[in-house]
């Protein structure tokens, strides 16, 4: 008989008491309003909220919200099954098209979240070469490429940033590829590692802004090094589009870089544009072909027809009001400048995302209750989010915080380091 002290439920059971006893569970706020807004209501009192993702405040814009009812009312809640078998409407091909013309990509594929766009279009890209095989054999398609020389190996290795998403990950686990991480925005080790694969298909993944550390990567780079190897070069650009560049467009915008220079942009709609919901946008051909490969977009029910709508109008939205996201940027600036000052580490933030540097997990969860207490909210980032021993409190500016808001949060941070001796 199995020992119930050696149970998976029992050992699980264990690390949650452990985790609880030791102040290292989360004890999330129960929010009783819209979490999309600078003040919130917890506990019976107003808070100020900075870790929200509504970033351009479009999440409560009135013509965002009209456009979401009006299809609420024409179409219902729900999309009636994928889109594959039933729920291929309209209101998502011109979310699709929309976010294409946005971003200067022929076409874009639309999936309910960001998480499941990362994590059915790396598997399905994988999957090319056994298709290749199975149409050739058994459908009569295209013949297979010719094999390559000697040097070479069949197959894929994907070259993936050390910080990546974790949607990335577990995208990247699912191909059941060959893996090799490069150091952070470290282009000399990518470099090494592409000369040294003997793959014959390579495929490099970054995050355009690092969600942890607010930093943004070295897309040129990455173009130049993708382009020198024959490699496609996917950019994960969730918090980089409707934030970075002249109008907008994202980290590849924001440095310069040309559409052409990558094979696929993802991003989200839950960002920059209030909603809920992923795409992943490239040349023509290439989204049809995640079109008929990509699992979570042939298994599953898209994004409701009312949060598509809505989307589409927050886009119209940020594209002619640049004000919102220039906002959002001067406040991360005079927060960042002003928490370095008070001798704060925010890990070479260059955006929105502002983290504060504390350290040790236990730190960092004291930090979270003490401004909690102060009435603001902001959790802490900690393993296995960010390595173990670099916990920090991860603020996001949006466009609605205002200036004494913010600086009430600095007059807390500067407690908070003096309390704690931080």
């Amino acid at each position: 008989m199995l020992d119930a002290s050696k149970s998976p439920a029992f050992r699980a059971k264990s690390l949650v008491r452990f985790a609880r006893n030791s102040g290292l569970y989360p004890k999330n706020p129960v929010v009783n309003s819209a979490t999309t807004e600078p003040v919130v209501w917890v506990d019976g009192r107003d808070h100020l909220l900075f870790c929200s993702n509504n970033l351009l405040g479009l999440s409560n814009h009135p013509d965002v919200k009209e456009a979401a009812a009006k299809a609420l009312d024409r179409y219902g809640l729900g999309s009636g099954g994928s889109r594959q078998m039933a729920a291929n409407i309209d209101v998502h091909r011109a979310l699709e098209n929309r976010i294409a013309e946005f971003v200067g990509q022929e076409d874009a594929i639309c999936f309910a979240t960001g998480y499941m766009a990362n994590v059915g279009t790396l598997p399905a890209l994988m999957k090319i070469d056994s298709l290749e095989r199975l149409a050739s054999a058994q459908l009569g398609g295209p013949a297979q490429p010719e094999a390559e020389d000697e040097k070479t190996e069949p197959g894929w290795a994907i070259f993936s940033e050390q910080l990546n998403h974790a949607s990335l990950v577990d995208g990247i686990r699912l191909s059941h590829a060959e893996v090799e991480r490069f150091p952070h925005k470290d282009m000399g080790a990518l470099r090494n590692q592409l000369g040294a694969s003997k793959k014959a298909s390579k495929f490099i993944v970054s995050d355009g802004v690092f969600s942890m550390d607010g930093d943004i990567a070295p897309i040129p780079e990455l173009a130049e090094l993708a382009e020198e190897h024959n490699a496609m070069l996917m950019i994960d650009d969730a918090h980089g589009v409707g934030m970075l560049g002249e109008n907008g467009r994202g980290s590849l915008e924001h440095h310069g870089v040309p559409t052409s220079k990558v094979d696929l942009q993802m991003g989200t709609f839950t960002k920059s544009f209030g909603g809920i919901g992923g795409y992943v946008a490239g040349d023509a051909d290439l989204i049809d072909y995640l079109r008929i490969t990509a699992r979570t977009y042939i298994f599953s029910a898209p994004l409701p027809p009312a949060i598509a709508a809505g989307v589409a109008e927050a886009i119209d939205i940020a594209e002619r009001e640049p004000w919102r996201r220039e906002k959002a940027l001067e406040n991360a600036h005079f927060f960042r400048r002003e928490v370095e000052a008070l001798g704060f580490d925010t890990v070479g933030s260059e955006a929105h995302i502002v983290p504060t540097l504390i350290g040790n997990e236990n730190d960092a969860a004291e930090a979270t209750r003490r401004l909690r207490h102060r009435g603001i909210v902001a959790p802490h980032a900690r393993f296995p989010a960010v390595e173990l021993g670099r916990a920090r409190i991860r603020f996001v500016m949006t466009c609605q915080h205002e200036r004494e808001q913010i600086e009430f949060l600095i007059e807390c941070l500067a407690e908070l380091r003096e309390g704690m001796g931080l």
